[in-house]
């Protein structure tokens, strides 16, 4: 038999060419698996809050003072109010509120002359007589540049009311600095004086000459909350009808109409009691048991989501009824608060409040004694770590998560040892304690 020297060489070259592609595969079917078998999943250990709420239409009930202007003859419709104490400031007892006119023009007047005052008290004041007076214009721009940067600050930080406090402090260095600049002369300002001054006495000329107009004044008889606008129901929505409510007299006075009377005539309000009320009506539910004396927390739509704390000073059950009604109590005074008399609320009848724990996080491992422990690695680092879980400290399970204790509610000794936001390891490997991922 003939051997054919070049199919030997063609059948070596298929063979080394054979082992280095098996030698290829083999090296990276051992870095898939070495690179598989580090594969790390997280997620970020967060609280999170479960509430039960109850939404339903609430009633606010409060005493207040109507407030009427003295003479009695104040209409919104011909009339002008000016209010001399700021909506939803606290006023004392038989404090002047505010005056109403029959003209608008009496009080337009009035602020003209005002307005004329304070121009010639800054003119006066900017008026120097620079024969005998030297100022630098160094201090000028210094105390100048002080001014506008406490304004600016003021209005970075919402102080919008203390931004122009310095102002006329600021016209008066900036007039003094036309001055000494020689922008404008000495003169220039008393003419502007001697014309304002003019027109300040024709105005008071003219108040004096027409006979000005009648004032009506309106006093608190109470201390109290202000407040300029009114609904109709201070008469009717009141604490005082909560002493005696029962299922038919709240229905009459929830379908009561607003008084006209007091829409069309009062100059406003004052809330002379702290303490206001929300009342409710809901149906029984077994699994809504609450509690007298207890405090929840409710959710103002209408005020932005606003959350008041309240605590439930009774119930009202309806024998006959499968209703029962529900009335809360605070004295918190929300800034801007939207005292509505009817609006939607949400009572937060519980809520729970805990580390979120995924279900396929959780491990039990066994000690060295023998012993087990339940709980999730994380991972710190490049480091896998243990943190144990106690089965008491869960308070919760919804959607596939656990809730446990905050760590601040944990036993001092004994308790879990998970903390706020570390990278909970959801999947992974061969995982243990102190294991290295490259």
């Amino acid at each position: 038999m003939k051997f054919n020297l070049q199919n030997l060489k063609s059948f070596a070259v298929r063979g080394i060419l054979l082992a280095v592609l098996i030698a290829v595969m083999v090296f990276f079917l051992f870095q898939y698996l070495k690179t598989t078998g580090q594969y790390i999943e997280t997620e970020r250990a967060d609280i999170e809050i479960r509430q039960n709420i109850v939404e339903t239409n609430g009633y606010i009930f409060r005493n207040e003072e109507v407030l009427y202007p003295s003479g009695g003859d104040y209409t919104p419709a011909n009339g002008s109010v000016n209010y001399l104490v700021e909506n939803g400031s606290k006023v004392g007892k038989n404090q002047l509120i505010a005056q109403s006119t029959q003209t608008a023009s009496d009080f337009s007047v009035k602020d003209r002359i005002a307005a004329l005052a304070e121009k010639l008290d800054i003119l006066h004041k900017s008026n120097i007589n620079l024969d005998y007076v030297t100022a630098s214009v160094d201090k000028i721009n210094s105390d100048s540049r002080m001014f506008y940067v406490n304004m600016l600050q003021n209005i970075e930080t919402g102080k919008v009311k203390d931004a122009g406090k310095n102002r006329n402090e600021l016209l008066v260095l900036m007039n003094k600095k036309q001055l000494i600049t020689g922008e404008v002369s000495g003169g220039a300002f008393e003419n502007l004086i001697r014309s304002i001054e003019e027109n300040k006495r024709q105005l008071e000329a003219q108040i004096t000459g027409s006979g000005f107009g009648v004032i009506n004044e309106a006093f608190s008889k109470r201390s109290g909350i202000f407040y300029t606008r009114v609904d109709g129901y201070e008469d009717c929505l009141t604490a005082d009808e909560l002493k005696t409510l029962d299922f038919g007299k709240f229905d009459e006075l929830i379908k009561q109409a607003p008084d006209s009377n007091i829409i069309n005539n009062a100059l406003g309000k004052v809330a002379y009691e702290f303490n206001w009320y929300l009342v409710c009506k809901i149906k029984k539910n077994k699994t809504l048991d609450f509690v007298d004396g207890k405090k929840y927390n409710i959710i103002y739509p209408y005020s932005s989501n606003r959350i008041v704390e309240s605590v439930l000073s009774k119930q009202i059950d309806g024998a006959d009824s499968d209703e029962v009604i529900l009335i809360f109590e605070t004295m918190t005074e929300p800034s801007g608060f939207d005292f509505s008399r009817k609006q939607t609320v949400q009572i937060i009848f519980d809520e729970i409040k805990g580390i979120k724990v995924p279900e396929e996080a959780l491990h039990v491992i066994k000690k060295d004694d023998g012993t087990t422990q339940e709980g999730v690695y994380i991972l710190k680092s490049n480091i896998v770590l243990f943190r144990e879980l106690p089965k008491n400290e869960c308070i919760n399970k919804f959607d596939g998560y656990y809730l446990y204790l905050e760590p601040e509610k944990r036993p001092k000794t004994g308790g879990g040892k998970l903390q706020l936001y570390e990278d909970i390891i959801t999947a992974g490997k061969d995982l243990y304690d102190g294991k290295a991922i490259d």
